[in-house]
């Protein structure tokens, strides 16, 4: 990367084995590294492929960073993941960012209800508040500024 940038760092990767190429944490360094080299392409491809294979949070995590500009891939695959792990409240709130940076509002609103409910969350209650704000609906949105406010209050046991 140091030598070649992002295109150097990309011709690395296909250099490497097959093997060495499915090994999961070398595909969340290297979709790191990519993000940080603004190559946000190439990083989403790693991420599906990798997901596609082995489902892993840590994959799932990168998404929201991803801004390729192809977030129908993206929002497929999230939506096979959730036919497998419907009770992950990780995939329910990617799918709720994804849909808050296409401006689907309602369906951004739904799936950071879905995530609310398997397990209360400070960002998905702000997102979701969001997500009220551009469907003009002040009251919803303010009860999970609320919600939300009132949790990050909460003094763990």
């Amino acid at each position: 990367m140091v030598e070649g940038g992002s295109e150097g760092l990309k011709q690395w990767w296909k250099e490497q084995s097959r093997k060495v190429r499915q090994d999961l944490p070398l595909q969340v360094a290297m979709a790191e590294h990519l993000i940080a080299c603004d190559d946000h392409h190439t990083a989403q491809q790693i991420v599906i492929d990798g997901l596609k294979r082995h489902y892993d949070e840590r994959l799932v995590l990168l998404m929201p960073h991803l801004a390729a500009g192809e977030p129908a891939s993206l929002e497929k695959l999230l939506r096979q993941l959730l036919k497998q792990h419907d009770n992950s409240a990780l995939l329910h709130s990617t799918l709720g960012q994804l849909m808050l940076k296409q401006g689907e509002w309602q369906q951004a609103s739904d799936a950071f209800a879905a995530a609310l409910a398997l397990r209360p969350d400070a960002f998905d209650y702000a997102w979701r508040a969001d997500a009220f704000d551009h469907l003009r609906q002040p009251e919803e949105a303010a009860q999970m500024r609320r919600e939300g406010l009132l949790l990050t209050l909460q003094t763990p046991s």
